[in-house]
């Protein structure tokens, strides 16, 4: 006869039939007093969403919890990895990509956002002991893999105890999303008795670092010791939290909540919300109120970019797993092909998807089902390119809800492109410009410094150029039209030969600058002279022009690299709260780009509360016979009074 202590459990759990997470992981956890756990490997977000789902642990009982996991090894890692022969080198890059990920947990203990409640929790259960984490490394083989061992076992009071192998993670994904299968035995089964007993053993040796061709390493004394140093104290179950006993909210943040109440007074429009101000945020607080009040069953999120396509799906997941609806959520962008599935049957489901594929699902959706969905465009400017204009006209009628996000939503020079998406979308319901995130504290104070350049003969004769080929096009009946013109003279200033050397000097006296920096310019060719320069003063340097280099941005993210040079591919989407400098060799006239890249080093970092950023601009000094300021004189009187903007201005705020 089963204990009382011991839950009902049966030997097999499958995905469809049974709900791994109500019948099995839950009642398992509620009553255990050990749990030990071998997985697969784990990036810093899917570990701590793996710890959200330990809700017992972070609340109350005495349940503890041993886990090896296998860390996820970037390319350039696992290519190191590759290339060192010497045991106790391969040992210390081990343990350097160890520490990094729970520095990178560290780093999120300050985050306003679900990521930082939940680094909170896995902080807490380090600090208190109830969670004790060590990572795996195989060297059974001259180029080995992943750890991808998948067993549990669970120490009930009484003695008893169950043992499981299979697919499943104790993720949402893990349980709801995934087709997922386990295997039990059952201690308290004779037949089952052994299975138990082998289990314990493969994963006491594991955690022992007695496996062969194993290398099981503990976290270093100094990370722990950062990681309590930062941990709360006490962490009460959540049955005793009582609303007052909460914190008050942050007043920062006060403009989201006004954005969320405009949008849903009018249920069809743009939210204008600067750079870094939480638009995905924002977004995410309009899902969850529309779900309370039943008035969605299902929802898409588009836009352009997969490193923004990315992040915004794992945004949704962390938010799904984090109390949020429990939705499926599906991805079809890049190598993700799943529009088929959430058309199939959309009830209850969110799908991240590409701007460019859009039109695909809308054709496949009825009116009736539109009808209960909420569709959000974010960098909503990219809505109104021509190609768009032509696949998605009129598709957005029968949606109930639809909400635009950008900093900028116009388009320059494009007024077709801006009423198509008015028509679309609806009129801008709620503006939060960089001036009022300054003010409020959302944003950090920069300085800026415009460094002068002037044209070269060489620059003067491609200008010529231009207007030669003006002329020559004009009278072969073909002119050109006024965006062609703007967009080759805009060329010869953005890649105007003088910028370098001035950059050069500038860089003799001030090399510090280019510590956690961003260098913004037109081409890979232009590029490439900027990289000569860096190399006398830095080899932590890297470019990010294309998806190859995507390892450039990832190491750049987690501080193993100084200086990125790149294009307008990162101006938009990418969070990296450690960035101090933006270096602007290329600008447009219009201010969308603009905004976008100095957005990427005013983020505020909880590491570095009294952070002040810099932005680094070239601007060509305006000539007595010009009519009227050239474009890098009117950006500068802006950037100029933007950075004289002060936390707690009134009138800004």
């Amino acid at each position: 006869m089963i204990a009382p202590e011991v839950p009902e459990l049966k030997s097999h759990y499958r995905s469809g039939k049974d709900d791994l997470a109500v019948d099995f992981f839950r009642p398992c956890l509620r009553v255990a007093t050990l749990y030990r756990r071998a997985v697969g490997y784990f990036s810093t977000s899917a570990l701590l969403s793996w710890t959200d789902a330990l809700t017992r642990v972070a609340a109350d009982g005495e349940l503890i919890v041993q886990m090896v996991a296998s860390p996820e090894l970037s390319p350039g890692d696992a290519a190191t990895l590759r290339g060192l022969n010497n045991p106790e080198r391969i040992a210390q890059y081990q343990a350097i990509i160890v520490e990094r990920i729970l520095d990178e947990i560290i780093a999120l203990l300050g985050d306003p956002t679900d990521s930082g409640r939940l680094a909170h929790i896995f902080a807490w259960l380090v600090a208190n002991d109830r969670l004790q984490i060590k990572f795996a490394f195989p060297d059974h083989v001259a180029q080995p893999g992943i750890f991808h061992e998948k067993i549990g076992i669970f120490d009930f009071p009484n003695g008893s105890r169950a043992a499981f192998t299979g697919s499943a993670n104790e993720t949402r994904s893990g349980h709801s999303r995934n087709y997922e299968s386990i295997d039990v035995y059952r201690s308290w089964v004779p037949a089952e008795e052994e299975r138990v007993a082998t289990k314990v053993e493969q994963f006491d040796e594991a955690w022992n670092n007695k496996a062969e061709g194993l290398d099981v390493l503990a976290p270093s004394t100094d990370v722990i010791s950062r990681l309590r140093e930062r941990a709360p104290r006490h962490r009460k179950p959540a049955a005793e939290e009582k609303p007052e006993q909460q914190p008050e909210p942050d007043k920062r943040w006060l403009h989201q909540d006004e954005a969320v109440s405009a949008f849903l007074s009018g249920g069809a429009g743009i939210l204008e919300m600067a750079t870094g101000t939480g638009k995905t945020r924002t977004a995410l607080k309009i899902l969850s109120s529309l779900i309370a009040s039943k008035s969605i069953d299902a929802a898409i999120v588009a836009m352009d970019g997969t490193d923004l396509l990315d992040q915004w799906a794992e945004e949704l997941e962390q938010w799904n797993l984090a109390g949020g609806p429990h939705w499926l959520i599906y991805r079809n962008y890049e190598r993700y092909h799943e529009l088929g599935e959430f058309a199939l049957d959309p009830y209850r489901g969110l799908i991240v998807i590409s701007r460019g594929q859009l039109h695909k699902l809308l054709d496949r959706l009825p009116a009736a089902v539109k009808s209960r969905m909420i569709v959000i465009h974010d960098e909503v400017h990219g809505l109104g390119t021509p190609s768009l204009v032509g696949s998605l006209g009129g598709s957005h009628n029968d949606f109930s809800f639809k909400v635009g996000l950008s900093a900028t939503p116009d388009r320059a020079y494009d007024q077709d492109g801006n009423q198509f998406i008015a028509t679309e979308l609806g009129p801008v319901l709620y503006r939060f410009p960089l001036e009022k995130a300054i003010a409020r504290g959302v944003l950090s104070e920069f300085d800026y410094l415009p460094l002068a350049y002037d044209l070269t003969t060489s620059d003067r004769e491609r200008l010529q150029g231009v207007y030669t080929k003006k002329a020559a096009r004009l009278h072969s009946g073909n002119p050109m039209s006024d965006e062609e013109i703007w967009t080759e003279i805009a060329m010869i200033y953005k890649t105007a030969e003088m910028k370098p050397v001035v950059f050069s000097e500038y860089l003799k006296v001030n090399p510090s600058i280019l510590k956690r920096c961003i260098i913004f310019v037109e081409t890979k060719e232009y590029g490439a002279r900027i990289l000569d320069i860096l190399h006398d003063y830095t080899h932590l340097y890297r470019t990010y022009y294309a998806e190859d280099d995507r390892d450039h941005l990832v190491a750049f993210a987690r501080g193993d690299i100084d200086c990125l040079v790149t294009c307008h591919r990162i101006s938009q989407g990418i969070d990296i709260r450690s960035l101090s400098t933006v270096v602007l060799f290329a600008s447009a006239r219009a201010k969308l780009e603009t905004i976008q890249r100095i957005g990427r080093c005013l983020r505020t970092d909880p590491l570095l509360p009294e952070k002040r950023a810099l932005v680094v601009d070239f601007v060509r000094p305006g000539s007595p016979t010009d009519p009227v300021p050239n474009a890098d004189q009117e950006r500068c009187a802006w950037l100029t009074a933007l950075s004289a903007v002060r936390k707690g201005d009134i009138n800004a705020a």
